[in-house]
């Protein structure tokens, strides 16, 4: 399960990348460590809104859910969805067809299992820039945003960071971006641009064991750290 990413990014340089205006401004703080395992809003961009950067739940919920958040993750994890759900009868596959989105992020964080330790590795975009993960979301009624990050089969270039699991957040070239967020892209061509849009253009840094205490972060958490096995 992925429940960690980052957002270290401005607002001023999201809204720059991603041509979008945050619809509550003062809302935003850049973050090293952004876990879902607590209830978080992070930045997205939905289909409804594709101009708009609006603050979402982390972890999908359905439309006319009333109880507490922490109840609905205890029962069942929607912080990611795997893609092979999606044709499913579950209460969140029309998601797919009807509320797409992207989340801007930094990056995220793999782990590997080696001579019986976990080692962490940070994730992110080569030029530095922004990362967009695919999502999906709903509007509750109360007009709150939730949403998950959609997962598929790794990539060649992360299994080398990531044994843990065979997923991985599915990523959405920049280029990409607007036919994904379009009503009108067919859902034939939405499934291409989720399969054929895992970038090579990706850099993987080890970190520090730090990353797996739930109760800190601080600024150089994400300075490359030798692990062992790098010596």
């Amino acid at each position: 399960m992925y429940f960690k990413i980052s957002n270290t990014a401005e607002m001023k340089e999201i809204e720059r990348e991603t041509k979008a205006l945050f619809k509550y401004p003062n809302l935003y703080e850049p973050q090293i460590v952004i876990s879902g395992l607590t209830e978080v809003s992070i930045p997205i961009i939905t289909m409804e809104d594709s101009d708009i950067v609006s603050l979402a739940i982390w972890g999908l919920l359905p439309t006319d859910y009333k109880d507490d958040w922490e109840l609905f993750q205890k029962l069942t994890n929607t912080l990611n969805i795997h893609t092979d759900t999606l044709e499913s009868d579950l209460w969140y596959s029309d998601s797919f067809y009807k509320r797409r989105c992207i989340i801007p992020v930094t990056g995220f964080y793999a782990s590997i299992l080696r001579n019986g330790e976990i080692y962490p590795y940070f994730v992110s975009a080569k030029n530095g820039g922004l990362v967009y993960l695919a999502g999906i979301y709903t509007v509750l009624d109360d007009g709150f945003i939730t949403c998950s990050v959609l997962t598929g089969p790794v990539n060649e270039y992360l299994k080398g960071y990531q044994n843990l699991v065979n997923f991985m957040p599915l990523i959405i070239h920049h280029d990409d971006k607007e036919e994904w967020l379009s009503e009108y892209t067919k859902i034939t061509r939405a499934k291409e641009i989720l399969n054929s849009s895992q970038p090579t253009s990706l850099r993987t840094s080890p970190i520090a064991k730090g990353l797996f205490n739930q109760d800190i972060s601080y600024d150089s958490m994400l300075m490359p750290f030798e692990h062992p096995e790098n010596y």
